[in-house]
C-alpha cells in the first residue's frame, strides 16, 4: 500500500492495484507524446523534402541548364522514345564511289552510320544537325549527312555521317542531334544522343528486326514465291559477304529465326539488293517471327570487318 494525499490534506493510503493503473496510465500517456512527436518531425522533414524538389524542378530544366523560364526545359513536341539505336565507326576511309551517296567528293573521310529507332524526314537531315564529339576533345560537324543510300519506303532511319571523327587514337565518343532534325511524324529529335560508339575494329551487330506482310509497299517483288512474312534486319553499317562478296548460303544458313509456334527456322532467301543497312530474311512459315540470331563471322562490313554474335527481337509492323 502506498498514500496520497486526501482534501483534507492528509495522507490517505492506496491500494496496490489502483496504484499499478495509474502508473500505467502515466506511462501510456507519455508514450502518446513521444509518438506524436515523432510523427510531426517525419511530416515536417517530409514536407520540407518535397518542397526542395519542386523548387529544383521549377529551376532546373529537361536538359539540365537552370532558370526559372520554361525555354529551359525539353523542347516541344521532341519524342521521349524516340532514340540512337546505334552509332557505328565503320570505315576511316571512305571510297571515292562515296560522292554518289553526298554529291560532291568525301574520300577520304570517315564514315558513321546512325541509326535511329524511328524513320526521318529527308529534307531534314542535314550535316549543322549533328556534332561528333572525339576522344581529344574537338567537336565536329559533319561534311555530310544523308539517308543515302539507305532512302527507300521502310528504311530512311539510317543517317550517313561523314568527316574527320578520328583514328584508332583519337575516337569519336559522343554523337549528338544539334539541329532540326524531325521525325517523319514531324517530332523534333534535337537532343538526341549516343555515347555508345562502335569502334573501327568491332563488327556490325543487327540493331533492329521488323516483321512486315510480303505485298507492303516497298517489299512488293523482293522475295521469291510461297514468302509468307519478311523481317527486315536493320544492321549497324552496310554489310556483305567476305571481301565485299554478295550475300550467299553461308549467310542464310548463319541466320536463324525463332517462330511464335517454337519453331526455329532459316529463311526462305535473304535479299539485299543495294549496298545499304537492310536485309530482308523472307520466311516461308506462317506463324510470326520473334526474334533472330545471327552466326558470328558471316555478314562483314564496308571494312572488311566480320559481325560478332548477334540477336535482336522481332518488332512486328502488320497491322
Amino acid at each position: 500500500m502506498s498514500a496520497i494525499a486526501s482534501e483534507s490534506g492528509k495522507p490517505t493510503d492506496v491500494p496496490r492495484k489502483d496504484r499499478t493503473c495509474l502508473i500505467v496510465g502515466i506511462v501510456l500517456g507519455v508514450l502518446a507524446v513521444i509518438a506524436a512527436v515523432v510523427v510531426a518531425v517525419v511530416v515536417t522533414t517530409s514536407a520540407a523534402a518535397t518542397i526542395a524538389a519542386i523548387a529544383e524542378n521549377a529551376t532546373t530544366g529537361a536538359d539540365g541548364t537552370t532558370g526559372g523560364d520554361s525555354d529551359s526545359a525539353t523542347p516541344q513536341g521532341q519524342p521521349q522514345n524516340s532514340s540512337i539505336l546505334s552509332a557505328y565507326h565503320g570505315l576511316d576511309q571512305l571510297p571515292l564511289a562515296a560522292r554518289r551517296l553526298c554529291g560532291f567528293n568525301v574520300a577520304g573521310d570517315d564514315g558513321m552510320p546512325v541509326v535511329f529507332s524511328t524513320q526521318l524526314q529527308v529534307n531534314s537531315v542535314v550535316p549543322e544537325s549533328f556534332l561528333v564529339i572525339r576522344s581529344d576533345g574537338e567537336s565536329v560537324v559533319p561534311n555530310c549527312a544523308t539517308l543515302n543510300p539507305a532512302n527507300e519506303p521502310l528504311e530512311q532511319r539510317t543517317v550517313l555521317l561523314t568527316g574527320d571523327f578520328g583514328t584508332f587514337g583519337e575516337t569519336p565518343l559522343r554523337v549528338e542531334v544539334t539541329g532540326p532534325l524531325l521525325t517523319s511524324d514531324g517530332e523534333s529529335l534535337i537532343g538526341v544522343s549516343t555515347e555508345d560508339i562502335t569502334p573501327l575494329e568491332d563488327g556490325p551487330r543487327v540493331v533492329l528486326a521488323e516483321r512486315f506482310a510480303p505485298d507492303t509497299n516497298g517489299l512488293a517483288g523482293e522475295c521469291p514465291d510461297g514468302t509468307a512474312q519478311v523481317v527486315q534486319l536493320t544492321w549497324e553499317g552496310g554489310v556483305t559477304g567476305p571481301d565485299g562478296a554478295a550475300l550467299g548460303e553461308d549467310q542464310r544458313l548463319g541466320t536463324r529465326v525463332l517462330l511464335e509456334d517454337g519453331a526455329t527456322v532459316n529463311p526462305l532467301a535473304l535479299v539485299d539488293d543495294d549496298p545499304d543497312n537492310h536485309v530482308l530474311a523472307c520466311l516461308a512459315e506462317d506463324s510470326p517471327a520473334q526474334s533472330v540470331e545471327v552466326h558470328a563471322g558471316l555478314f562483314h562490313d564496308p571494312g572488311d570487318v566480320a559481325n560478332p554474335a548477334t540477336r535482336v527481337g522481332v518488332l512486328d509492323s502488320i497491322l
